[in-house]
């Protein structure tokens, strides 16, 4: 019984990536104002940069297109740019479309939408 648990939590995503793994950003549209979650998986979503020679090692860049819930009726994209070290640590972000913001900005807005 315990190997069928272990295959089914494989495909049902329970115990996959660890949060230790994962960068969070917290985005607001710039058109629309809704409050916008992004995730990144470190382990498999980003992309190596490879420096030019004499300039060391390389590192890594995650780019997100967000979409809203469409509730707002706002299918404005925001786009994020994020930049890892070789150790795959968070080191800058851009945005365009919107506007960075904090975890409890977002989770704010989520409660008083009744979302979460």
């Amino acid at each position: 019984m315990g190997i069928l648990k272990k295959l089914s939590s494989l495909f049902s995503g329970a115990g996959g990536v660890r949060e230790a793994n994962v960068h969070r950003e917290y985005v607001r549209c710039a058109r629309c104002g809704e409050a916008i979650a992004i995730r990144v998986d470190l382990a498999n979503e980003l992309t190596p940069t490879y420096a030019d020679e004499g300039e060391g090692e390389g590192a890594y860049q995650a780019r997100k297109v967000a979409l809203g819930s469409g509730k707002t009726r706002c299918f404005q994209s925001v786009e994020v740019d994020l930049y890892f070290d070789a150790q795959r640590r968070f080191v800058s972000r851009y945005i365009t479309g919107g506007d960075f913001i904090t975890r409890e900005e977002y989770e704010v807005e989520q409660e008083s939408a009744g979302d979460v």
